[in-house]
């Protein structure tokens, strides 16, 4: 299932990598998506136009450095190079309140959120009630063929999208590229920015300084900064290798824990903002060839109720992530280490994310496994790549994969692997479509967005509705991996619709573009999507 290709240096180095056609992510996962990119420098290339698409930039060079494009045309309207600002909406802050009649009470914004921050099961009526945007207006009526949004039954609600920096020096990350990578204006919004913790010479040290650059945009745009370690030192492992695998001796845990908890201020001092949250181990399923480490879901917990508490004595205090398996079946089945820790409710309280990764998974497939009913934290899908290029396939694939982890998987967070992969094909001001398409989730779905129910959508598309619990914005992720358009009729219900709708669209011809708003009326709006495309239908009450 995996495939031994180290691309923690060569693709640093500029050294194109091949792989099985499996695919290689850190060194050689399986996403069934192709292998690796060829990684690389990227160039600055340019700044961001003031609206429309990206012009063309320079093309891919050898060895797999992404030659420097030009600046992007001015484009058209819209407002940015990405297609215009996304909806306002602000986010559910606080902790998750118990479990009401309407569902799961949700921080501060105090109303009532079946099944979404807590984990709750949605109760009578389910849907979004006092003191979260309802609407005023006299709800319509669906008419035949129309797909149905419906914001009264409700899911998790969303903590972002993202991406790692690991073993990225500083130097590739030039402002055009932050700016493409955080700014919800100027570039696509992301909110997740996951970095690397090197374990080997016994202190907290980073993998990859372009995390310093990086994470004071990300915070600055309301996001959220984390870190995972790939391994202990050797000394403390019972291989004494910081690589293939091995286990982190018992005697040791206070040891590599205190490390662990030392890094959030040497974090600080580097980058100048605090981190979020630490994972307990990248990947305690996979024995690699570079630095790993192997827990069983017992190891994993005895772990936590050791690094948990020393992460919470912080200030701030700093979450804890796990287990992040290399397959997300090991999560809730197989080696369970999803099932473990919302078994022990020492641990349970102890972690705020269970994460997981998605190797293995089908890259054509648009189900993932489910968490089980009850599961009180947020479920966060933290590494995957799919195929390389810069066309309109690999960004499908992009989308898909978000598309599964959401709905079936349920994640209220979604991180692609890292940047160099992430940007294959493309600079910064010539982005690769997979860019754009995360672009559709990433610009438009914001921190604190609900994802609601739909119903009525044909089998030719796929489409998940959110919703935010501020001021009513529904966004529409619509995907059509068919030859050819299709037109599509939405309705939304209740009292909260949309008076105007803009399609924001990426293709083979558009890169997140904005179309013509389109006016509702009583709940209903009409569409068209493109034929191989991503469309984001974004409206405002």
């Amino acid at each position: 299932m995996k495939s031994g290709c180290l691309l923690t240096v060569l693709a640093i180095a500029g050294v194109a990598c091949s792989s099985s056609t499996t695919g290689s992510g850190e060194g050689g996962k399986s996403s069934t998506g192709g292998n690796a990119g060829n990684g690389g420098t990227m160039s600055s290339g340019g700044v961001l136009g003031s609206g429309g698409s990206s012009a063309a930039g320079g093309t891919t060079g050898s060895g797999g450095r992404p030659s420097s494009g030009g600046t992007s045309g001015p484009g058209g309207s819209g407002g940015s190079a990405l297609g215009g600002s996304p909806s306002s909406g602000g986010r559910t802050g606080g902790t998750t309140g118990p479990s009401g009649s309407g569902g799961t009470v949700g921080g501060t914004v105090g109303g009532t959120v079946g099944g979404a921050t807590g984990g709750g099961t949605s109760g009578s009526g389910g849907g979004i009630d006092a003191g979260v945007y309802v609407g005023a207006k006299t709800p319509g009526t669906a008419q035949t063929g129309d797909i149905t949004v419906n914001p009264a039954t409700v899911y998790q609600t969303m903590d972002g999208f993202g991406i790692a920096d690991v073993w990225i020096p500083q130097s590739t990350h030039t402002p055009a590229l932050r700016t493409l990578f955080w700014d919800p204006v100027n570039g696509i919004g992301m909110t997740l920015l996951r970095v690397g913790i090197e374990g080997k010479n016994g202190k907290p040290e980073i993998m990859g300084d372009a995390a310093f650059v990086d994470a004071p945009d990300v915070v600055k745009y309301g996001g959220k900064v984390w870190a995972a370690p790939w391994s202990p030192p050797a000394s403390m492992k019972d291989n004494n290798d910081v690589n293939n695998g091995g286990h982190l001796n018992t005697a040791s845990y206070d040891a590599w824990a205190t490390v662990l908890a030392a890094f959030p201020a040497y974090f600080k001092q580097n980058a100048g903002v605090d981190l979020w949250g630490i994972s307990a181990q990248n990947e305690p399923d996979f024995v690699a060839t570079y630095e790993s480490c192997i827990y069983d879901k017992t190891q994993m917990n005895n772990f936590i109720k050791v690094l948990g508490p020393k992460l919470q004595a912080l200030s701030p205090p700093v979450k804890v992530i796990a287990a992040e398996p290399d397959v997300w079946g090991n999560t809730w089945s197989g080696d369970n280490y999803g099932t473990a820790i919302t078994g022990d409710a020492t641990v349970s309280s102890l972690t705020e994310i269970i994460a997981t990764h998605d190797y293995g998974s089908n890259n054509s497939s648009y189900t993932r496994p489910s968490p089980p009913a009850g599961v009180k934290q947020h479920i966060w899908e933290t590494e995957i790549y799919y195929t390389n290029g810069a066309g309109i396939g690999p960004a499908i694939d992009t989308a898909r994969g978000i598309y599964s982890g959401v709905t079936g998987g349920g994640a209220s967070g979604w991180h692609y692997w890292w940047t160099t992969h992430f940007m294959d094909g493309g600079t910064a001001s010539n982005p690769p479509k997979r860019v754009y398409t995360m672009g559709n989730f990433s610009k438009f779905v914001r921190p604190g967005y609900v994802r609601v129910g739909i119903s009525g959508v044909p089998s030719s598309a796929h489409m998940v509705p959110f919703v935010s619990p501020t001021d009513g914005t529904v966004a529409i992720v619509a995907l059509n991996e068919g030859s050819s358009a299709q037109q599509v009729s939405f309705f939304v219900s209740g009292a909260g619709w949309p008076a105007t709708v803009t399609p924001y669209v990426t293709s083979a011809s558009s890169n997140l573009e904005a179309g013509t708003p389109i006016i509702g009326a009583a709940g209903r709006f009409s569409g068209s999507l493109p034929a191989q495309s991503v469309t984001t239908f974004v409206g405002k009450p």
